[in-house]
């Protein structure tokens, strides 16, 4: 096969997620793609559980963030990039101090930056 055609090939492999879900189930479960576990699955099996599994880590990092658990900025990153994946908006959280800035500001005050 000529070089051109296999770059073609993985373009298409990106452009369809096929290389994702690739990715994802070799990380996910330490083996490598030519494995007899992968190939007995339909590549849409997998992408539907890579997409559980997304929406599970998802549910357990606003859990985590809520909780005040894990570095809120880091996470947001980390539920962006999910949320990019599922095809949903950007995460957004609330804080409660840039809310009581916002609050003070739209009511005239000039918001304490120090507390």
């Amino acid at each position: 096969m000529s070089t051109e055609r296999l770059r073609s090939q993985a373009r298409r492999n990106l452009e369809s997620n096929e290389a994702a879900i690739r990715r994802w189930w070799v990380n996910k479960y330490n083996l490598p793609a030519n494995h007899e576990l992968y190939r007995t699955r339909s590549w849409v099996d997998w992408q539907i559980e890579m997409f559980e599994d997304l929406y599970v880590r998802r549910a357990e990092l606003k859990e985590q963030m809520a909780d005040g658990t894990v570095d809120n900025k880091k996470a947001l990153k980390v539920l962006s990039a999910i949320n990019s994946v599922l095809g949903d908006n950007e995460e957004v959280f609330d804080d409660p101090l840039i809310d009581q800035w916002e609050r003070d500001l739209a009511e005239g005050r000039i918001p304490d930056l120090e507390n």
